[in-house]
């Protein structure tokens, strides 16, 4: 799409240009669109919980460069806004999200220094 735009732009040609930008906003909607309205009808009367996670750190230099460059051209605030419209949401902390159990809270450490086959034999 941007190849399409960029060649309309460099032509002179508005009108082809802006028909472009259109489409490629109309896309990013329905990507926005989608993931909130499957989310209402597969869970219904429940709160969606996200992780507050912030955009510089997903865009790091620590990660892949196709993975920087897709988490940088994706619109997570307006994601997030769009389900906080049609469900309820909340923020959580992303610290030991991955590690804590949603229901009770406990918190899984890692057992550091010891090899797997002690692991096994417990």
């Amino acid at each position: 799409m941007s190849v399409k735009k960029a060649i309309a732009q460099s032509k002179g040609r508005r009108e082809l240009y802006e028909k472009y930008v259109r489409r490629e906003r109309n896309r990013e909607k329905d990507f926005i669109n989608k993931p909130s309205a499957g989310l209402r009808m597969l869970f219904p009367n429940t709160i969606h919980v996200f992780e507050d996670l912030d955009k510089e750190d997903l865009v790091s230099r620590k990660r892949a460069k196709n993975r920087r460059k897709r988490n940088a051209r994706t619109p997570w605030k307006r994601i997030h806004r769009r389900i906080s419209e049609v469900a309820l949401t909340a923020y959580v902390d992303p610290r030991n999200t991955s590690r804590e159990c949603p229901r009770c809270g406990y918190v899984v450490r890692p057992k550091r220094g010891m090899s797997s086959n002690a692991l096994d034999a417990d």
